[in-house]
C-alpha cells in the first residue's frame, strides 16, 4: 500500500459576506472543495488566520496529487500549492 502524498496549499484570504474571517473562509472553500474531489485536507493545529493559509491536502498517490495540484491552481482561494518531495523532513 502506497503512502498518501501531501500537497501543500498556499491559500489567499477571501472575504466572506457573513463577517468570518477571511483565511477561515478560504479554508472552508477549500475543505468544500475537497468534499467534492474525495480527498482529505488535514485540519489546522490552530485556528488563526496564519495557521490557516497553509493546508495540507492528501493525495492517495503522486498521480493524483498532479491532478490535484493543477485543479488546485485554477481556484482563486489558492495562491500556489505544491507537492512535498518525498525524501523532505516533514
Amino acid at each position: 500500500m502506497t503512502e498518501p502524498v501531501i500537497v501543500t496549499v498556499i491559500l489567499n484570504p477571501v472575504p466572506d459576506p457573513s463577517g468570518a474571517e477571511p483565511m477561515f473562509h478560504a479554508f472552508v472553500m477549500l475543505k468544500d472543495w475537497a468534499a467534492d474531489h474525495n480527498v482529505t485536507v488535514q485540519p489546522p493545529i490552530n485556528t488563526n488566520a496564519e495557521a490557516l493559509r497553509y493546508a495540507a491536502v492528501l493525495a492517495p498517490n503522486k498521480d493524483r496529487a498532479d491532478t490535484i495540484m493543477v485543479e488546485l491552481s485554477d481556484l482563486t482561494f489558492v495562491d500556489t500549492c505544491y507537492r512535498k518531495p518525498t525524501d523532505a523532513p516533514p
